[in-house]
């Protein structure tokens, strides 16, 4: 669904608000992140509000990190797929 409504207007607020995670994330459309972009270049409320889930996205990244599951945990998973596909 791309947003054609103009800055301000409260339905095009919405809707980017909607969908700043998809933007974020580059999980959206060229047209729609175009006008994702044009929305909160004209509409300070909704910029400072993407600035801010921006800066949230990023401080997430930065405490991620990946730990792999112990061994032993592992094995266990793996007998206990192995003992349920035997029994179905």
């Amino acid at each position: 669904m791309t947003m054609t409504q103009s800055a301000g207007d409260e339905e095009s607020c919405c809707w980017v608000i909607d969908h700043l995670q998809e933007f974020l994330h580059g999980e959206m459309s060229q047209d729609d992140a175009d006008a994702f972009r044009r929305h909160i270049a004209a509409c300070e409320s909704c910029m400072d509000e993407a600035d801010m889930e921006a800066a949230v996205s990023r401080a997430l990244k930065r405490c991620n990190r990946t730990v792999a599951a112990p061994l032993q945990l592992r094995s266990r998973l793996i007998q206990m797929h192995v003992s349920y596909r035997s029994q179905a």
